[in-house]
């Protein structure tokens, strides 16, 4: 049987998935953001030592990871930019031409952006507490809390990138996608907060945010949400980003 111009250019998932690694590593300011995000959380781990030495004060372990904060909005922006690409330089069409079920894209996007991300802020945050430790920090005091550093950056990081490339994928537009990411992740807890309404102060800790920041600060004997409990909320918020982008996805035109 002789196949069509479209069944020849059609990709199986696996092809997919390497091609969304491919796109992502042509543009060098990509990886270079990663970089960046985590060189960004080691050197104010570094910074931080350096200023509590001259004051003869030791920093927190969770203090050390203060560039993590920072880190998320580089993977968030660089998630949301990644999804929206498609659309912005028009290459929506080749693509889903050659991947037509679309969700091997999708998939294949957050992936790429949930691994780098959780590189970064696992790499990231274990060259802090290295630096903290050289710095005398007593990392090995508490080793629960170390990997729960350690791995819960990178997790933290994971779910907000992923959440992202779901936000980008339903609004496509890129500087709408960028403005959105920014305030449902930043903008929107800070805002409810200042609503003098007890009933939606309870939403707060539950938003993506607020949630999976409990991975990489002090434990709180009154909150409602262990750590990972928060890192799971977070990666529900992020598997329901998905999930909605993928219903947008298969209804909307490319």
């Amino acid at each position: 049987m002789t196949m069509t111009a479209t069944e020849r250019v059609r990709m199986t998932p696996g092809r997919v998935m390497r091609a969304e690694w491919v796109k992502f590593g042509t543009l060098v300011s990509n990886p270079l953001t990663v970089l960046v995000a985590f060189l960004l959380i080691a050197a104010l781990a570094v910074v931080l030592v350096w200023a509590r030495s001259t004051e003869s004060a030791v920093p927190t372990m969770t203090e050390l990871l203060t560039g993590a904060s920072w880190a998320q909005m580089l993977v968030a922006v660089l998630a949301a930019v990644f999804a929206c690409t498609e659309w912005s330089s028009g290459t929506s069409q080749v693509t889903f031409l050659a991947a037509p079920t679309r969700w091997p894209v999708l998939v294949g996007k957050a992936i790429v952006m949930g691994v780098t991300a959780f590189l970064a802020g696992s790499l990231g945050a274990a060259a802090a507490l290295i630096a903290g430790a050289a710095g005398g920090v007593d990392v090995e005091a508490d080793l629960q809390l170390t990997t729960r550093l350690v791995f819960g950056t990178g997790v933290y990081l994971a779910g907000i990138a992923i959440l992202a490339v779901g936000i980008g994928v339903i609004v496509r537009n890129l500087i709408a996608g960028i403005l959105t990411v920014i305030g449902f992740i930043w903008v929107l807890p800070l805002a409810i907060t200042l609503i003098p309404w007890e009933p939606l102060q309870h939403i707060v800790p539950y938003l993506p945010s607020p949630a999976g920041g409990l991975l990489i600060a002090a434990e709180n004997p009154v909150s409602n949400l262990t750590p990972w409990g928060g890192g799971l909320v977070l990666l529900a918020w992020a598997a329901a980003g998905l999930v909605a982008a993928a219903l947008v996805l298969r209804r909307r035109d490319v």
